[in-house]
């Protein structure tokens, strides 16, 4: 089974010309982990399967610097953190020393020279495959749900590479050194590639369409971790996760295969630049970053000097958590940097006319009502002035654009192996410039987690979607109706 895992990964990596002869959906700057401290627990809880309120900027499982003297199974849980994890063990969302990795590839390797080169340089080699399958009311595409937006068809979604070196939190009071490198194959690429970043890859020789399958190095940074300034402080250069968010780029941290319109149509998925991750006191952190910009790569010629963070309050003993959040700059629409006519690319498809420079403000709360059972809500308002009238499916004074969305999500863990998770979710797109299509939609999704082993996780959901104003769906209707399910699997 691994090496089938395998094999399929490095297939993926070179299907960058797969011809998709639909016409792309449409997307905006979109949105992105925490880091987790939850112990392993016999009874698999809300904390094992979920991520926390901070999840786009998901630390990965580290190995600490201990050679192993044979091979040892370490029980982790298959996602790390989750809305009650602060009821388990408070951790605000500051660099930490997460659960040891030791999916399939770090154990096959444990005991062996490899395994502790290594564990003694506190390096980590995993990653993971996200296949799924919908069926849908429409007959091509789903959008505007996504990043499942092919109807009635099967998706490589992710073939997940991530290589890095862990720092050390705990144990010294001597400044450490870390990296990481995450490497995005498969369908997902669509919605995460950054402008400026092998943006030509979606291109097609055929008028209309795009390739279905690429790649994104959707996360790569240098880090420094000073454990004596505050209670530690990470500082960060490179390109980032958004810092905010209930929902995930990475599908071993999102709770379902389909994403919200807050997560995907409302705040941006990753920026470049370098800041501090920061813990003030057991109660109290925060990030605070200065980039080029919502989802622009390094040197792209429509940079602009931005600020993104988020401060973070958990109540003693966890019960309640809230973040909020922001990426603030000038918040207008740039016109001076065209895309191209003959781009594609869902990620840019909303910025036909220059480059979207919004700003947007994030609320997060959550709370655990016990080991079990836990609430969230996301609350999110997004604006920008100076947008083209063509570019709004309802016009405005001084071409402003704004949308608002509120996202409700209830976990339960019913067994180690069953969970559910519940989100509704309303997102009025005022004027359409997010979506193309103006109103108030209304999202429901019924979720159900089964875990089948250790490294494989399979998740069925079926969603409704309703537009009250406009018809998105299917170009003639107000609703679609998806039943969808994907399976993960962890090496």
């Amino acid at each position: 089974m691994e090496s089938f895992v395998l094999l399929i990964a490095a297939l993926v990596s070179g299907q960058g010309h797969f011809e998709e002869q639909v016409p792309p959906s449409v997307s905006g700057d979109g949105s992105a982990a925490s880091p987790a401290e939850s112990p392993s627990e016999t009874l698999l809880t809300v904390s094992a399967l979920f991520p926390a309120a901070t999840s786009r900027r998901m630390q990965p499982e580290q190995p600490e610097a201990v050679p192993p003297p044979a091979p040892v199974e370490i029980v982790a849980p298959f996602f790390a953190g989750g809305p009650a994890a602060a009821a388990v063990a408070p951790s605000p969302p500051g660099p930490t020393t997460p659960l040891p990795d030791r999916w399939w590839l770090m154990r096959e390797v444990q005991g062996t020279w490899l395994g502790a080169f290594l564990d003694d340089n506190r390096f980590y080699v995993t990653g993971w495959i996200e296949q799924s399958f919908t069926g849908s009311t429409d007959a091509v595409s789903n959008v505007t749900v996504v990043w499942n937006d092919r109807a009635n068809r099967y998706l490589l979604q992710q073939a997940w590479v991530r290589i890095g070196r862990s720092v050390v939190t705990s144990g010294t009071t001597e400044p450490t050194f870390g990296f990481q490198i995450d490497d995005l194959n498969g369908s997902d690429y669509r919605f995460t590639l950054p402008r400026g970043l092998w943006n030509s890859q979606e291109f097609n020789h055929i008028p209309g369409a795009q390739n279905l399958y690429g790649v994104d190095l959707i996360q790569e940074y240098v880090s420094m971790y000073i454990p004596t300034w505050f209670r530690g402080v990470e500082f960060r250069v490179g390109r980032l996760y958004t810092p905010w968010g209930v929902e995930s780029l990475e599908a071993v941290s999102t709770p379902l295969l389909s994403r919200s319109y807050a997560f995907n149509w409302s705040p941006p998925f990753t920026h470049c630049g370098g800041g501090f991750y920061v813990t003030f006191t057991p109660e109290w952190s925060g990030v605070f970053l200065l980039t080029n910009g919502n989802d622009v790569f390094w040197g792209d010629p429509s940079e602009e000097l931005r600020f993104v963070g988020n401060l973070r309050w958990v109540q003693p003993g966890g019960r309640n958590t809230v973040t909020f959040a922001t990426s603030l700059g000038r918040g207008k629409f740039n016109p001076a940097y065209p895309t191209p006519p003959q781009q594609t690319t869902i990620a840019l498809a909303t910025e036909p006319f220059g480059r979207n420079n919004f700003n947007a403000f994030d609320l997060v709360y959550t709370h655990t009502f016990n080991a079990v059972t836990s609430y969230n809500l996301e609350a999110i308002y997004a604006y920008q002035t100076n947008v083209p009238q063509a570019a709004l499916a309802v016009g405005s004074v001084n071409g402003f654009a704004n949308w608002f969305s509120a996202a409700h999500y209830l976990f339960h863990t019913f067994s180690p192996k069953w969970s559910s998770i519940t989100r509704f979710e309303t997102f009025d797109d005022c004027q359409g410039q997010r979506t193309g299509f103006a109103g108030l939609y209304i999202a429901f999704t019924q979720g159900i987690q089964y875990r089948i082993n250790k490294s494989m996780i399979l998740r069925p959901e079926i969603r409704y979607d309703d537009n009250l104003l406009q018809t998105p769906f299917n170009g003639n209707r107000h609703w679609i109706l998806t039943a969808a399910s994907d399976l993960v699997v962890r090496w």
